[in-house]
């Protein structure tokens, strides 16, 4: 069953989400991390399991660029129930917004680290540097192609196919053979994102390790024994 949040236990810090980006893009997060060294306030914050990062249509002034841990970024739909919109990663940036407000709500899943840089900042370098405008074009337009592909996924794709498609997102950059990956979210949190039932997941998984292309040493860690299995599961669609 999905829940609402409680929002009496959590603990306000103040979407849109941006894939792993290169160095250049994020540039303007380092300056204002090295004009901000020092602060207590910023720009690095370590912020607790199930804090709220910011909530949905509240003022957006800053954006984030995740360091360590894992984010979910929902919305709470009319009937009370919890739509996961993205998982950040690290190296991801979320909260960087077209509009004045925060498109949904972000919070930290576990302990997490967060380089946050001021909307302000960011106008300001735009301004001054053609470069800082064509590297916020491009995240914005990555943002984009991203929540088309989860669009896409969600109306297309059979469970296995989008449970294999996310493993492979864990996947990205890691070179060892089995893959060993550490899943950032419960299993409800996971089956939220991908628009599935808990049981479903939990049954796609199974058919996945029943196929010898994964294991499952523990609820965290899942091991990926054939990529190019794993690969043509999502590609079926």
């Amino acid at each position: 069953m999905r829940t609402t949040p409680d929002k009496g236990q959590q603990t306000r810090l103040g979407a849109s989400h941006v894939p792993l980006a290169c160095d250049d893009d994020c540039r303007f997060f380092r300056e204002e991390c090295q004009s901000q060294e020092g602060r207590p306030e910023g720009p690095l914050l370590k912020v607790s399991r199930g804090t709220t990062i910011y909530s949905h249509e509240q003022p957006a002034h800053f954006c984030y660029r995740l360091i360590e841990g894992a984010v979910r970024l929902y919305r709470v739909l009319p009937d009370g129930r919890r739509q996961i919109l993205e998982i950040c990663l690290p190296g991801e940036t979320f909260g960087l917004e077209t509009s004045d407000t925060y498109s949904a709500t972000a919070e930290a899943i576990g302990e997490v680290i967060v380089l946050r840089c001021p909307r302000a900042c960011i106008a300001e370098l735009q301004d001054e540097r053609p470069e800082t405008r064509q590297a916020m074009l491009s995240m914005l337009s990555r943002g984009m192609c991203a929540a088309q592909d989860h669009v896409a996924m969600l109306g297309h794709q059979s469970a296995r196919e989008r449970v294999a498609c996310y493993l492979l997102r864990l996947a990205l950059g890691h070179d060892e053979r089995p893959c060993v990956i550490t899943l950032p979210m419960g299993r409800q949190d996971m089956a939220d994102y991908l628009g599935l039932t808990i049981e479903t997941t939990c049954r796609s998984l199974s058919d996945l390790k029943e196929a010898r292309i994964i294991t499952t040493p523990d609820r965290h860690r899942i091991l990926i024994h054939n990529m190019e299995k794993l690969e043509a599961v999502a590609a079926r669609s």
